[in-house]
């Protein structure tokens, strides 16, 4: 018998069949049970077996992901299953992204909470390689290209968001970076501060205009387009459309009526033609993820002023600096300022915990993100 990354090789059986990990039942000593059977177990294919049947995904804080990943690469077998436990693991910390990067002693796996990255363990020069090609072929990308960038995206069982994956050639190898995506939000889950909800409540009842969600890179932008639109879907009726690069979270999987398309130029999918095809979609509300370009602003403003509510997110230091960057784009001022119902500028600031040791808020990590944010009304949302 051999043990491969699904499960375990029967080589007695005729076909060779595998029984799968999912099908272990237990194991008593080097005798395993599954499918109603048992099966006598090489011991170093035992260990291998007792370690798979015994690994819990972390549900403490930062030291017990270490522990738990720690335990993953002694395992000498099954890299794809190490590196869909790796990602378990990850998300169960509330890790917003993970990074695998080759360096003089092997593999270094770092882990990003709460804005900060933080190591989660270390692999050797071979258990890193091989977990990174398993990482790739999860991904759908090629696992024996180290020498080109390379991206995809690893499908999640039970969650609306995949995790995009990006792979780079480095002078010592190759880096992964793996980003997640937690659960949907609210917009009362944001932590936008009653005063601020209220008033981002009431401007989402408009029936047209223009509402920009403003801020830096990595501000939590498209969070908050999500947590609108859940709003909008659930408070009144419509046909809503969201326009983004790229989807990050597949919206009517967790049950929410918003179609999402993908911005993708290679097939004439641009930002501007997509509000354009909007336009003649027949929809009451549109998303657009981010206004880049000229024609994303000219569209966006003409949908705003043809019976449309549209969100759209905006690179921005602020609330006036978001207004500036329309007009840049070469929005007209008038029309922009008679269709703007409100910029929601939005920070996300690194604080300390607080807890001193470790707690359920902040994992192990000791620091937290919190949002800081302030809507300005436009002279559309004041009437």
């Amino acid at each position: 018998m051999r043990l491969l990354d699904e499960g375990l090789q029967l080589r007695q059986w005729p076909t060779r069949a595998v029984l799968r990990f999912d099908d272990f039942e237990r194991l008593d000593g080097r005798t395993l049970r599954a499918r109603g059977r048992a099966f006598r177990l090489p011991e170093e294919i035992a260990q291998a077996v007792r370690l798979e049947l015994d690994w819990v995904a972390p549900r403490g804080g930062l030291e017990d992901a270490r522990a738990a990943v720690g335990q993953l690469l002694s395992r000498p077998h099954g890299a794809r299953r190490t590196a869909e436990r790796l990602l378990s693991a990850a998300a169960q910390l509330g890790a917003s992204d993970v990074h695998l990067e080759a360096d003089a002693g092997g593999w270094a796996i770092r882990v990003r909470l709460a804005g900060d990255l933080h190591d989660l363990a270390r692999a050797s020069a071979e258990s890193g390689t091989r977990l990174v090609a398993a990482l790739k072929g999860l991904a759908g990308v090629l696992p024996y290209r180290s020498d080109v960038l390379q991206e995809g995206r690893i499908p999640r069982s039970g969650v609306c968001a995949d995790v995009r994956a990006s792979f780079a050639p480095t002078a010592m190898g190759e880096r992964a970076a793996l980003r997640l995506f937690g659960r949907l939000l609210r917009l009362g889950e944001l932590g936008l501060g009653p005063g601020v909800l209220d008033k981002v409540e009431r401007a989402l009842e408009a029936r047209t205009g223009l509402m920009l969600v403003a801020g830096s890179t990595g501000a939590g932008k498209t969070t908050t387009l999500y947590a609108a639109l859940e709003h909008l879907a659930r408070t009144r009726r419509g046909a809503h459309l969201s326009l983004e690069d790229p989807v990050e979270q597949r919206l009517r999987v967790a049950g929410i009526p918003v179609d999402q398309i993908e911005i993708e130029p290679s097939r004439g999918l641009t930002s501007g033609a997509l509000l354009a095809a909007a336009l003649r979609q027949d929809v009451d509300v549109i998303a657009v993820g981010e206004i880049r370009t000229p024609a994303d602003a000219r569209l966006a403003l003409e949908a705003a002023h043809t019976g449309r509510l549209v969100l759209a997110g905006v690179h921005a230091g602020s609330p006036a600096e978001a207004r500036q960057r329309l007009v840049d784009l070469g929005a007209d001022p008038a029309l922009l300022d008679a269709a703007l119902r409100g910029v929601l500028f939005q920070e996300l600031e690194t604080v300390d915990c607080g807890c001193g040791a470790g707690c359920e808020r902040c994992r192990g990590a000791l620091r937290v993100r919190r949002l800081r944010a302030e809507l300005q009304l436009g002279e559309g949302g004041a009437r």
